[in-house]
């Protein structure tokens, strides 16, 4: 293509010592410019003489005969042409299930749209489902087969319906498996891994009673080949799920999930269900449901590829008010073995990581086909797998039990979910009909119908929450939260409700006498409204405290209580100063301002009524409204609380140096906030 450009040339004679304005003059050159399409050209939008002043001027116009918009294994399905990725209208997105075939967002939104009408004219909409611990729970130990074969044995009949099936299990292999003369040596045998699953009660029900409503898809972070064996137990026919997976095989990470996998350009119509909010990001779409523990002592054995989860609230599940005391015993048995079965894991993680290590270390060429968090999470997973083989916990659990039965399958969760799935669905279609409403989004719907649940309510948290945990990051007061409630570390004056298993703990006995209008709730209250997603009643829920603190250490504690009101008020300015994240670490920070770390404790750890011996600190700090000992250094109080309290955050830090810039006072305060966190 010729055209004429035009160059500016400057003008004015040599050491006349001024400069002339500079001048044009026309210069003819042929540039050629390539077009990114293939086509006919329809107009031409630049004539001899004009002049083209910025890159993004459209010159000509093109039609296109095919846009390629749907591109398979690099050939367009449309025209057969091959594509290269730089022919799409944007960014080419993977289809799930075949990685092999992209569309283009042009193609994506219209496929998006052709989808809504589809789901709109069968009243449906769509269910994302999550696998382990959510509708199943699966274990590999081989005491569940051993247990399901002996008529004599008190879980027999539990295990009655758990299904089993068997799959290679996969070798992590050093980078260079080769003998020490250079030529590669031959793998081992595969090892094969049975496999049993227990389908959470109810599910048939549960299926039967939302397939009619909702489109289903299965969104696990297990492999492809385990996603399809246990679709073929919970959906032998295929008529729920059909090829509708996505696995951690597609998924593109290993730790987390994304509706925009599946649905990259629309997720209004969209309802997800997952025993894990963290993965998810707590997305408005979600539906945390209780997880479902069959196999105790077990845990998720697909969960190594997921953030580590803190033993907390969540795992004491619910219900646990009605247990006897030897259920009480054998719930803290449980989760101690838990805790030592992965210690074991990552004791064995380690040592395959540091044969691995020196493997890669005298590797000439490192493979670049998996990366180190890949190799890993594939390390820590078959740990998961051999620890639970060899040590057998529920062959170790039963031992407390004699000839009583360990497995009890009482979980009612998914009767409460199918309901809560048809008021969504009834409440997306009422919209719908109305045609004075605005278009229903289920990002919007799902959250507002939540709010409702725990509003105006504030909880405090006494010995169910791990020491050095920052509660504003518990999965219990972030799921909560999306319900509504608020939760602090400490009582004060807007507090609701005290949830604790144990009404002796310090924090009950204060809250009884602070204000007799806090209600003192067993956890099980909490997860009652959860699942109905509605505030149910707390009277069979409310615990008796029989011995308030007395009237000394009230006084002492409202003291300490006002001095903190005035502490941060008189810091209102400087928190203006910094941003809100900023203002949430520094001064909320999640953590207590009273002494008494022994209170958010669980039971593996040290037990509730331990806290009872560290409440007079707490009353006699009643100068320090931080509850920060200002005689000692910060050094002295980081080395007494090195066991309890977590290593200060390079984020902490941080904001702590940018203070030292402002004024004295500011850096005073930022430096007493590090420490109380």
């Amino acid at each position: 293509m010729m055209i004429m450009s035009n160059d500016a040339t400057p003008g004015g004679g040599a050491g006349s010592g001024s400069v002339s304005p500079p001048t044009k003059q026309l210069r003819e050159s042929i540039e050629f410019f390539e077009s990114p399409y293939e086509g006919d050209l329809i107009s031409w939008n630049v004539d001899v003489g004009d002049e083209i002043a910025t890159a993004n001027q459209v010159i000509c116009e093109i039609k296109r005969p095919c846009n390629h918009d749907i591109v398979y294994g690099g050939l367009c399905t449309q025209c057969g042409k091959e594509v290269s990725a730089d022919a799409f209208d944007g960014v080419p997105l993977d289809v799930v299930g075949d990685m092999d075939l992209q569309i283009s967002e042009t193609e994506a939104i219209r496929s998006g749209e052709a989808l809504k009408e589809h789901l709109r004219r069968d009243k449906k909409l769509i269910l994302v489902v999550d696998l382990d611990q959510t509708i199943i729970h699966c274990g590999v130990d081989p005491t569940i087969a051993e247990w399901k074969n002996d008529p004599n044995n008190p879980n027999f009949e539990t295990l009655r319906d758990v299904k089993s099936f068997t799959l290679d299990e996969e070798l992590v292999l050093p980078l260079m498996y080769m003998n020490e003369d250079g030529s590669v040596l031959k793998p081992p045998p595969v090892r094969k891994c049975w496999y049993y699953v227990k389908v959470r009660p109810g599910l048939k029900e549960f299926f039967d009673k939302v397939a009619p409503l909702f489109e289903m898809h299965i969104y696990t972070m297990a492999t492809r080949a385990y996603a399809i064996q246990i679709a073929k137990i919970v959906d032998p026919t295929g008529e729920l799920f059909g090829d509708r997976i996505l696995s951690r095989d597609e998924n593109g990470s290993l730790t987390t999930k994304s509706l925009a996998k599946l649905f990259p350009t629309d997720q209004s119509m969209v309802v997800v269900i997952d025993d894990r909010g963290d993965v998810w990001n707590w997305c408005p779409n979600l539906i945390k449901v209780v997880p479902y523990n069959f196999f105790v002592g077990v845990g998720d054995i697909n969960s190594n590829f997921l953030p580590k989860q803190s033993t907390g609230m969540l795992q004491l599940g619910r219900k646990t008010r009605q247990k006897s005391q030897e259920s009480q015993e054998l719930l803290t048995d449980i989760m101690d073995n838990e805790k030592k079965l992965q210690e074991k894991i990552d004791k064995e993680v380690k040592r395959q990581e540091e044969k691995l290590n020196h493997q890669l270390a005298t590797a000439e060429e490192p493979s670049a086909n998996e990366s180190k968090e890949e190799l890993t999470k594939k390390l820590e997973y078959s740990a998961s797998l051999e620890v639970q083989q060899q040590n057998r916990p529920l062959a170790k659990l039963q031992k407390h039990l004699h000839d009583q039965k360990l497995l009890v399958d009482d979980d009612d969760e998914l009767y409460y979910l199918m309901g809560t799935l048809s008021n969504i669905h009834n409440t997306y279609y009422r919209m719908i009909s109305q045609s004075n409403e605005p278009e229903p989004n289920l990002m919007e719907i799902i959250p507002s119908l939540k709010q409702k649940v725990f509003q105006n309510c504030h909880f405090v948290f006494s010995g169910l929450i791990p020491l050095g945990t920052d509660i504003q990051r518990s999965d219990i007061v972030i799921w909560t939260s999306t319900f509504g409630a608020t939760s602090t570390s400490d009582i004060d004056y807007l507090t609701t409700h005290l949830i604790t298993k144990n009404p002796s703990t310090y924090k009950a006995r204060l809250a009884k006498k602070f204000n007799p209008e806090i209600k003192i709730i067993h956890p099980d209250w909490i997860f009652e409204c959860l699942v109905n997603w509605k505030k149910v009643d707390e009277k069979p829920y409310t615990l008796i405290v029989d011995s308030p603190i007395s009237d000394e250490e009230l006084q002492n504690f409202q003291k300490q209580l006002q001095k903190r009101q005035e502490y941060l008020e008189e810091n209102q300015q400087q928190q203006h100063m910094l941003t809100p994240q900023e203002n949430l670490n520094l001064f909320a920070a999640g953590t207590s301002w009273l002494n008494n770390d022994d209170d958010e404790d669980i039971p593996d750890t040290a037990s509730d009524e331990d806290e009872d011996d560290n409440h007079n600190d707490e009353s006699n700090n009643e100068n320090n409204p931080t509850g920060i000992d200002r005689k000692r250094s910060i050094q002295d109080n980081h080395n007494d609380a090195s066991q309890k309290k977590p290593k200060q955050s390079p984020h902490r830090m941080v904001l702590c140096n940018t203070m030292k810039k402002k004024k004295k006072k500011t850096t005073k305060t930022a430096i007493h906030s590090w420490r109380k966190s």
